[in-house]
């Protein structure tokens, strides 16, 4: 899967980003990675992409149309349009790429045009104030293009939202009575198709850098996604009340279990319910060395962490979570067992995850999990995000058999190369 964007903030030069099943996001503060992780949370949005693209759903808030285009300063000014799409496999040798262009219109964001490929068939999209223009073309072996050019105008009332890929299907359904292909069902369902450009993925998910305060008690109780994990502790509750040994339940409680010792967190987690009935109101309670306390009592990373975990192990088969720091108020040891629990989460091969991160820790133990071939290494990429001047440049760096770098630009871990340096050389000159 790539992600594509153009002329957004500091993205000026168009970019294809590679993901893997493992992503790890890494280099300084304000080059554009939380950027990036807000157009991939937009483009892989199939109720928003293309037509209305969440820009500012939490975690994430890109702003306005002046916020997000490229602003290249003294004549040149703001980018008049911005791209960003999305390109993946299908199978069988196939692979769909949707491209679309938003431009400006009194500050809001609106799109102008899209082009979409699936293999035999390719759409083009152009929208001027109430206007649009579609054209298809189809290719079959052994048969001659099938072409068709809709022209229209759009309703007044109808604004540029999802609604407007349905008003423009209608358009093409009644100009298609009218054409030679009006009785080819399946160039039609093809059409459609072309329309419905959104990723077929069953969910994206994001996780906030800073997720909720733990509570002494819980008594709301909301399922309800929340990007900063407020969902998390009622999610817990009633799954782990789940005495079946193959349930979902049972799932989650070895998983937490597991990572907590491995990370060196936590020895168990259970719930306290404080009445009978499961509406009652309910505590988080974990054991560190001793008997199980409230989660308020101990360190504060336990907290942070279990969203983390908690969303990962749950959600549905090929599911995409972004994530912001996972390793925030943790350990060393814990920043490295969350890069266990990563790879072991994208081994299996049914998701993916792309994560922002600080951690040394969590990078090199994923590289220590391909050196041991717990996970393929062209399972996992690191893309490199650095900003020399005013516009961010990635670069795709991957890893040998045994854990290395390949070909990684001179900048990365320049600075903590440096420090090394200048530790080494203090401890010289002080043993001189």
């Amino acid at each position: 899967m790539d992600i594509v964007l153009e002329h957004v903030r500091s993205f000026a030069r168009r970019c294809e980003i590679p993901l893997r099943p493992l992503t790890l996001l890494v280099g300084e503060n304000s080059t554009g990675k939380s950027t990036f992780l807000a157009v991939a949370a937009a483009v892989l949005d199939r109720r928003g992409f293309p037509w209305s693209p969440a820009f500012n759903s939490p975690p994430y808030s890109l702003g306005n149309f002046d916020t997000i285009a490229t602003y290249k300063g003294g004549k040149y000014g703001r980018d008049q349009q911005f791209t960003m799409g999305i390109r993946y496999d299908v199978g069988e040798g196939r692979s769909h790429e949707t491209i679309a262009t938003y431009a400006n219109e009194h500050g809001q964001v609106i799109l102008s045009g899209f082009r979409s490929c699936d293999a035999d068939i390719t759409g083009e999209l152009s929208l001027d104030q109430n206007r649009f223009r579609f054209e298809v073309c189809q290719t079959t072996d052994g048969a001659a293009p099938l072409r068709a050019d809709f022209e229209g105008e759009l309703p007044g009332a109808v604004s540029r939202d999802t609604m407007l890929g349905f008003t423009i299907w209608n358009q093409v359904l009644e100009a298609s009575r009218e054409k030679e292909f009006a009785k080819q069902p399946a160039f039609l369902r093809r059409v459609h198709e072309v329309l419905e450009v959104g990723p077929p993925f069953m969910g994206c998910h994001s996780l906030a850098p800073i997720r909720s305060k733990p509570r002494r008690t819980y008594d709301e109780f909301s399922e309800e996604y929340s990007p900063e994990g407020d969902h998390i502790p009622t999610l817990i509750a009633r799954l782990l009340a789940s005495a079946e040994k193959r349930s979902e339940g049972a799932r989650l409680r070895d998983a937490l279990v597991h990572f907590g010792q491995e990370s060196g967190l936590f020895r168990k987690l259970d719930v306290k319910r404080l009445g009978k009935q499961l509406t009652d109101p309910f505590q988080i309670q974990v054991s560190v060395a001793g008997p199980l306390v409230n989660l308020t009592d101990v360190g504060y990373g336990v907290s942070q962490v279990l969203p983390v975990v908690v969303q990962s192990v749950l959600k549905s088969r090929h599911g995409i979570y972004l994530l912001q720091q996972p390793e925030v108020h943790l350990h060393p040891r814990a920043q490295a067992a969350l890069g266990t629990f990563f790879a072991d989460m994208a081994r299996r091969g049914d998701r993916t995850f792309v994560v922002e991160t600080h951690s040394d820790h969590l990078v090199d133990r994923v590289r220590y999990e391909v050196a041991q071939g717990r996970i393929s290494r062209d399972r996992v990429m690191i893309l490199f995000f650095d900003k020399p001047g005013l516009e961010t440049e990635v670069t795709p760096i991957q890893l040998d058999d045994q854990g290395n770098v390949v070909d990684a630009p001179a900048s990365y871990r320049r600075f903590f190369l440096e420090e090394e340096f200048r530790l080494f050389a203090r401890g010289t000159t002080e043993c001189a």
